[in-house]
């Protein structure tokens, strides 16, 4: 047998155990051989591929947002600017509300920029220049608070915005704690994430703000906001708005009169001259926009009659791309991490379950096993049949009836309703008597010689030399408390009580795909970092039995 070789040796100098080539070099030279083997690495890479290429999916992912969350690009294509990081900051700082942003870049060029369907190239916008943007930037400063609304807000199926988190962070600087601003505000809020800004709605004819406490510090972080946040209320925006919704966006019921030879809303002009306009302007506009408004301050400055905010925002995407790639990249990851590790006890509720599991699997489950192995109990053989037979009922099964029980004993909502129902593992148990029975006899026997006592037997000898199953136990216990969710809710329903992975399951409800895909692959580290610490022992125990 040149080729073949199927015996280990163990290099007692370093303890490792090195295992001899099945194949030699000899052999390896054969026709046959390199075909089998170019199949054999073949087969490996395909089978990497299907695995680690979802793995990079669900990452990049993560690293989207509702303009590209559905595109199954590995590699986010914002990170190589230009259109495609103008389209996402549109959608960020207009809230995903097209009808905002198209008083700015007219109807189509917004679709078009804030569409997860949009074309590759879509309609260039020419940024300012660097003068001509500290001037706009300059307008913007001088506006008055309600002459602007704040950008970046949550739109439609987001969770999250950036001028949430900062307003949130401005409330932690203001306020001692939590229960000093729900006294304020008069709310019942559980973490500052779930503090939200005050509504404004400027732009509707007879709304007045409430005057609040809420308000007040709503109008001090507004005015510290920079120039980039700040999206003007125009009197021209507020005029296609209204012609949109009284026509339902159809420009061919639009009066001739108003619509003129215009081609698309975006055209009609605000003109007095107009006389539909007029009556807009006179019953329609809010008050505060009547006579002064941005629209008259801005043509006053620089004799323009549109304001460029769409240049503007160009002209911020191109000077600062760097800084809006880090920030989409690591934004959802972020917010994720803030959300747990603030959000409750899923940490230290996820660590201790994992820990006390591991415990209790790493106790019960050899001694049992052990019992077993070494006495030649009368029924043994019914029990061992009997731990397997669990085997066979899905957990789904012993869900309702654990539940009840664990209600009858009043252990809900305490780690120990997390931990009893599965401290025994039938096929722990079986797993760890059939290693236990393949060690070496002499050795037990000789202890007994020696004066040895049975727990003396069981620490000293058999749990060292089961170190491998021992660590394959530990890992398939850690794993399973970590990934439990449904039973875990179920038998520990107060929040206070919840783990890791049930805070994702009632955050995949609300969450886009972006940020839950991000909470997978978080949440998908420790178990990697437990297996990479864990495998050089399962390895040994997957290399002993051959020994020889």
């Amino acid at each position: 047998m040149d080729g073949v070789q199927t015996h280990y040796r163990q290099d007692t100098a370093d303890g490792v155990i090195y295992g001899v080539p099945l194949i030699s070099k000899v052999g390896r030279k054969t026709p046959r051989a390199r075909i089998a083997l170019a199949v054999v690495y073949l087969l490996l890479i395909l089978g990497g591929v299907t695995m680690v290429y979802p793995f990079m999916l669900m990452v990049a992912t993560g690293m989207k947002g509702a303009t590209d969350q559905n595109d199954n690009h590995v590699i986010p294509a914002y990170w190589s600017g230009g259109p495609e990081l103008l389209r996402k900051y549109v959608d960020d700082k207009y809230s995903g509300k097209v009808d905002t942003a198209a008083s700015f870049y007219g109807l189509d060029r917004a679709t078009a920029l804030m569409s997860s369907t949009a074309p590759d190239n879509p309609i260039s916008v020419k940024p300012l220049g660097e003068d001509e943007a500290g001037k706009y930037e300059k307008f913007l400063a001088s506006l008055p608070l309600d002459w602007w609304e704040a950008g970046f807000r949550i739109g439609p199926g987001r969770i999250s915005s950036v001028v949430n988190a900062k307003y949130q962070q401005f409330l932690r600087t203001r306020y001692k704690d939590l229960d000093a601003l729900n006294k304020a505000y008069l709310e019942q809020n559980i973490v500052f994430q779930t503090v939200e800004p005050p509504v404004e709605r400027f732009q509707a004819l007879r709304w007045e703000p409430a005057g609040d406490q809420k308000w007040r510090d709503w109008q001090e972080f507004k005015s510290s906001l920079p120039p980039s946040f700040r999206i003007p209320i125009t009197v021209e925006a507020q005029w296609r708005q209204y012609l949109r919704s009284r026509y339902n966006n159809q420009l061919a019921r639009v009066p001739a009169e108003t619509r003129g030879d215009a081609d698309s809303f975006e055209s009609i002009p605000a003109d007095a001259k107009i006389p539909e306009f007029a009556s807009f302007y006179a019953t329609k506009l809010p008050p505060r926009y009547r006579g002064n408004n941005a629209d008259n301050l801005w043509r006053s400055l620089s004799g323009e009659s549109a304001l460029p905010q769409d240049r503007y925002d160009a002209y911020l995407v191109s000077n600062k791309a760097g800084e809006m790639e880090r920030g989409y990249t690591f934004r959802n990851f972020g917010f994720i991490l803030d959300y747990i590790l603030l959000h409750g006890r899923a940490v230290w509720n996820t660590f201790m379950f994992c820990l006390l599991a591991v415990l209790t699997h790493l106790i019960v489950n050899p001694l049992a096993a052990y019992a077993l192995s070494r006495y030649n109990l009368p029924s043994g053989g019914k029990w061992l049949l009997f731990l397997l037979a669990t085997m066979a009922f899905p957990a789904e099964v012993t869900m309702i009836p654990g539940f009840l029980l664990l209600r009858s004993m009043g252990l809900l909502n305490t780690f120990a309703a997390l931990v009893l129902p599965t401290a025994a593992s039938g096929y722990s148990i079986y797993l760890l008597k059939g290693f236990f029975d393949s060690l070496p006899k002499d050795l037990y026997e000789n202890a007994e010689i020696e004066g040895a006592k049975e727990s003396t037997m069981l620490f000293r000898i058999t749990l060292p030399l089961s170190k491998p199953v021992l660590a394959v136990i530990a890992l398939t216990s850690f794993m399973a408390a970590y990934s439990a969710f449904m039973f875990a809710f179920l038998v520990a329903q107060d929040e206070r009580m919840w783990t890791i992975t049930v805070w994702i399951y009632q955050l995949q409800s609300r969450a886009p795909k972006g940020v839950l895909m991000a909470a997978l692959t978080l949440a998908a580290i420790p178990t990697l970092l437990v297996f990479l610490a864990a495998q050089r022992v399962i390895l040994r125990g997957i290399i002993l039995p051959g020994e020889k």
